[in-house]
Order: C-alpha cells, then structure tokens, then sequence
C-alpha cells in the first residue's frame, strides 16, 4: 500500500510540474476547471509553438500512459493483497469504468513510480 501512495504522490509532484509549465503559458488566461492539467498544458503548448514539437508529442504520450495507471488507483482501487508465503507479488486490484478487473503488481507500480519521477524531470527541464 505504502507504493500506491508513492505512484500517487509522484503523480501530484507531474501534476504540479504541469501546472507551474502552464502558468508560463498562460499568465493571464483563467484556468478551465473542466479539464485536466494536462489537456489544459497541452494546448497552452501547441498554442505557444503551433503544434507539432515531436519531443512535446512524445512526453504528453508518456504522461498519458503513467496517467492510466494513476487513475486506476485513484479512482478504481477495490482490494489489495500480499501474502509473503505465496508465490504471487503482491499486487492491487483496481475496477476500470467498464467495469473489468485490472490487476496492478508492485513491480508495475514501481516502475510507473520511476517513470512519474522521468517524465516530472523533463516537464521540469523544459525551455520556453
């Protein structure tokens, strides 16, 4: 459990890194409540360059994959389980909204963890 509020706290450290690279953007411009941070920061940044910026394409894809496991989390978790006596890992069992099961590892929510570490780092390092 301790490593599904890492991969949540990593998320919040993205998630703050996207909005401060959005302020950037969009000084003056009122937030839009009704989308993410990320769609928000997306289009500040296609606004800003024109589109096209394929390291851009390419880093809001990575958020975009670590992102569905953060909503799993967030919004789907339903049971955990670590049984140091079996031979499964211990994992999380998280509800999609179309109902189905998804089973999440520690050894995927480390690596998501590290890759939320990545990807905040270059959000970060990003020039204007």
């Amino acid at each position: 459990m301790a490593t599904v509020g890492e991969v949540l706290l990593m998320w919040g450290f993205l998630e703050r890194a996207m909005r401060e690279r959005l302020a950037l953007r969009q000084a003056n411009a009122k937030p839009r409540a009704k989308s993410s941070t990320l769609i928000q920061w997306r289009k500040a940044e296609e606004q800003a360059k024109g589109g096209g910026d394929l390291g851009l394409i390419q880093l809001f894809a990575e958020i975009e994959k670590v992102a569905m496991i953060r909503n799993y989390l967030a919004h789907g978790l339903s049971s955990a389980s670590a049984d140091p006596r079996s031979n499964q890992e211990a994992a999380v069992v998280c509800v999609m909204p179309d109902g189905r099961s998804r089973r999440l590892t520690w050894t995927e929510m480390q690596v998501a963890k590290d890759h939320l570490h990545t990807v905040t780092n270059r959000v970060r390092d990003l020039a204007l």
